[in-house]
């Protein structure tokens, strides 16, 4: 699928995954976050030193849902509406020399629906992009 913007694929590559564990551990030391329930978004940026400037996570609570199959459900969902709204957050990185590294949680308590993941995602990608402008 194309980007009806920018005439690129929509893709979530594996170089674009959030793997590092001392990465992962820096999120959170940093702790910036944005909050849009059903979301939280912690995010850390770095001078880039590598070809991808765009990494990214997503985490669901054991605790909070303890089937395996509902906390998969989820992280498909939330992965798809990221793959879908990365243009709005690429924009905004493009012309800077930075890596953004985020990890998105999931805090809700019941699964919605896509439309609302997708409505609340592209709200914090928006917002993202304008705190990195700053």
């Amino acid at each position: 699928m194309l980007s009806k913007e920018t005439n690129q694929r929509l893709t979530f590559k594996k170089v674009e995954r959030l793997k590092s564990r001392k990465t992962i551990e820096s999120l959170f030391i940093q702790n910036k976050y944005l909050k849009i329930y059903p979301f939280k978004l912690v995010w850390l940026v770095e001078p880039n030193n590598e070809n991808d400037s765009l990494k990214m996570g997503v985490s669901v609570a054991k605790r909070i849902f303890k089937s395996a199959v509902k906390r998969n459900l989820i992280k498909r969902k939330m992965r798809e509406s990221l793959r879908l709204n990365k243009p709005f957050l690429s924009q905004s990185i493009s012309q800077k020399n930075i890596t953004l590294s985020f990890m998105l949680i999931y805090i809700g308590k019941e699964v919605v629906s896509f439309n609302e993941f997708d409505t609340k995602i592209k709200q914090l990608m928006l917002r993202l992009g304008d705190k990195i402008k700053n």
